[in-house]
């Protein structure tokens, strides 16, 4: 049966311009009041099928994993027919038993059996489910790879690479191996809400096309949007410099800090988080900040978003190191969060410079403040696309 990329003609990788342009010229050619063979309505409805499921991101993802699914089983099913080791079994010489009643090959030797092959399957998986609550994405990637070559059909090591995917930011991977896990097993609940968080979020991503689209309609919208955010951290500013003493003994604790500095650094965060969210500069703070893990005990690893969140309430620079490590040692780069974070240094740069008699306590603290605000404003600005 061929797939509905077959049906229009086009390779696996074709961007949604070119289904769309090869979809038009297929409707125009079998439109059954244009083609007057007698297959011509069974035709049309094809495409049009085939066109339904590829133009949607979510529904495409899906019909991807499918197709990757079956593809390793039909591999699988070759591999099995033409092992040679599989054709002689019936050739060997009975299995004596051993001593301990495990099954003992003509030359003696132990033969590995399925017990063992699942307890080493099971070992990795624990280890895979540990690397990820430490954040160690490289270690629990290379563990389910090794999984999935003892059992191409284990669901929780496509859960565990999804998430990794996720964490990374590839939504459409992450999408793939959720789809082919929750095929694997149906009736994980978790893997299911995983699914439908994942297809939402690509769903929303995808309107990129109609964000984009969107965007380009109204450009107007987005660059009020920023001059608007420009304009009203500009005032704040202008007000912390005019209340600003100019001399006096500089305060490292926040509260004993002047109005300005104090009630302006998280306004000017949320103002600048709000702005760039909607101007699109920044992805939804859901899919960026939101990423959980799950062990199969049922145990969920905390977002790294809350992680950076309460981290930066204590110590803001300290929670930028652990994020830049992480990024670069575990290919975790968000460029949201990356934004985020230089937006948040900036504001505390020119607040220290506005305010020169609390610079020193404004640049070790000052981030404290901006940043939970900017990710607030981040998150309210999603909520106003909704």
């Amino acid at each position: 049966m061929a797939t509905h990329y077959e049906v229009l003609g086009v390779p696996e990788t074709a961007s949604a311009d070119e289904i769309k342009r090869r979809y038009r010229e297929l409707a125009r050619r079998w439109h059954p009041d244009v083609a007057r063979t007698p297959d011509a309505a069974e035709r049309f409805k094809t495409i049009n099928e085939a066109y339904r499921v590829l133009s949607n991101p979510t529904s495409r993802a899906q019909y991807d994993a499918e197709l990757k699914l079956q593809a390793a089983r039909r591999a699988e099913t070759r591999r099995s027919a033409t092992d040679p080791t599989a054709s002689r079994t019936t050739e060997r010489p009975r299995a004596r038993p051993s001593a301990t009643g495990r099954p003992r090959d003509a030359a003696g030797a132990r033969r590995p059996d399925s017990a063992e092959t699942s307890t080493l399957i099971s070992r990795l998986l624990r280890d895979a489910e540990l690397a990820m609550q430490r954040l160690r994405l490289y270690e629990a990637e290379r563990l389910c790879r090794a999984v999935l070559q003892l059992d191409r059909r284990n669901a929780t090591a496509h859960e565990i690479l999804g998430d990794i995917c996720s964490i990374r930011g590839r939504t459409d991977a992450a999408l793939s191996h959720y789809t082919i896990a929750v095929q694997l097993d149906p009736r994980n609940t978790r893997l299911k809400i995983k699914f439908e968080r994942t297809a939402a979020a690509q769903s929303r991503f995808a309107q990129g096309a109609s964000s984009h689209i969107r965007r380009a309609a109204a450009p107007a919208a987005q660059a009020m949007a920023l001059m608007f955010g420009l304009g009203a951290i500009f005032v704040l500013i202008f007000i912390v410099a005019e209340l600003s003493p100019g001399s006096g003994q500089a305060s490292w604790v926040p509260w004993d800090w002047t109005p300005g500095v104090f009630l302006g650094l998280p306004t000017a965060g949320a103002i600048a988080g709000w702005a760039c969210s909607y101007a699109g500069l920044l992805r939804p703070a859901r899919g960026e900040l939101l990423v959980t893990t799950s062990s199969r005990s049922g145990r969920s690893v905390v977002p790294m978003g809350v992680i950076l969140v309460i981290l930066s309430l204590a110590c803001f620079w300290l929670a930028a190191v652990l994020y830049a490590a992480l990024a670069a040692t575990q290919e975790a780069l968000s460029r949201s969060i990356l934004i985020a974070f230089a937006l948040s240094a900036s504001l505390v740069g020119i607040f220290a410079c506005m305010a020169p008699h609390a610079w020193g306590p404004i640049l070790g603290f000052g981030g404290n403040m901006v940043f939970p605000a900017m990710v607030a404003g981040w998150a309210l600005a999603d909520r106003t696309h909704e």
